[in-house]
């Protein structure tokens, strides 16, 4: 019998069943080691997770690597992190930008991370709400035209901080968020699906957005009930469509309040007009009024907008 033929290479190590890999091992204790110096962290101030400002801790460091890679930083930005919590994203974004603002509601927070950063020159800490922080009053100061928002933000409050984003995207370039991945999924739905809605049109409004990676809750402590989903938003600098910005979404709103009726019936209830005058906006805009709401793309409510601001009808 001839002897067996050799590759040249080493032969592959053989797992014994139940024997992880080196690779599972190493992730395994990388997570560990985040874990615990969260926890650790935390105990040592007297601080716990406070449940009313929705806080969820990223303990995985290759996801936060990844988050930071995804932000698409160059050296010369300026940062605004929401929430830096603690730390999780805060010496990655600092490694990649001129300068990080992270700003903090929770004082027990603010404080271990002015500790824990203290030797981070790029990094300034501000206690306070996002909701009320003047982005504009950064870009000044920092001698930017626009910034980059990122953050791990509370479920609860999401929709209020992208509209704090949107009305200042003047001087925000992009932002990267990590939300609860049914609301991300909302808003990037297509026309004619369940999940889109007027959220759908109020973010492409405003942005383009790219859903860019899925963290399960795992990653996450306390784990929350849900798993979620980066994206990353460019700010538009013109509006894609011209129209009355308060009649176009006068007009969405009343069509998803009412997504089962047709249009002409959502008309009449939104602009409180006749069913006829409702019926004529719609073939001037050249939209079929039998059709719902929800299977109008942005460029079509426009179209409604533009038509009901030119020739106003009679109300009924």
């Amino acid at each position: 019998m001839s002897p067996p033929r050799h590759s040249g290479r080493p032969p592959r190590p053989t797992l014994r069943a139940g024997t992880p890999s080196a690779w599972l091992r190493g992730r395994v204790a990388a997570e560990g080691t985040e874990l615990t110096r969260v926890k650790r962290a935390l105990a040592e101030r007297g601080l716990s997770p406070l449940k009313r400002f929705g806080q969820n801790f990223l303990v995985r460091s290759d996801l936060a690597a990844r988050i930071v890679e995804n932000c698409q930083l160059e050296p010369d930005d300026v940062v605004v992190e929401i929430g830096p919590g603690a730390g999780a994203l805060t010496a990655g974004l600092a490694a990649r930008a001129r300068a990080v603002i992270a700003v903090e509601k929770d004082a027990g927070l603010a404080e271990l991370l002015r500790e824990e950063l203290a030797e981070q020159s790029r990094v300034e800490l501000v206690e306070g709400d996002f909701l009320d922080f003047d982005l504009a009053a950064v870009a000044r100061a920092h001698h930017v035209d626009r910034l980059v928002v990122v953050g791990n933000i509370p479920y609860n409050i999401t929709t209020p901080l992208l509209e704090r984003i949107f009305e200042q995207k003047r001087v925000v370039r992009s932002a990267v968020l990590l939300v609860q991945k049914e609301y991300g999924e909302r808003l990037a739905a297509a026309a004619g699906t369940p999940a889109y809605g007027s959220l759908t049109l109020f973010a492409r409004y405003h942005a383009l957005l790219e859903p860019r990676l899925v963290l399960r809750a795992p990653a996450f402590w306390p784990r929350p009930d849900v798993d979620s989903l980066l994206v990353r938003f460019l700010l538009r600098e013109r509006r894609p469509v011209g129209a009355d910005e308060a009649l176009l979404f006068r007009i969405i709103r009343g069509s998803f309040q009412m997504r089962r009726k047709q249009l002409a019936n959502t008309l009449v209830d939104s602009l409180g007009l006749a069913r006829a005058d409702a019926e004529r906006l719609c073939r001037t805009a050249g939209i079929d009024g039998r059709r719902r709401g929800e299977t109008l793309t942005l460029e079509e409510f426009a179209r409604l907008a533009r038509a009901a601001a030119a020739a106003p009808p009679t109300a009924g």
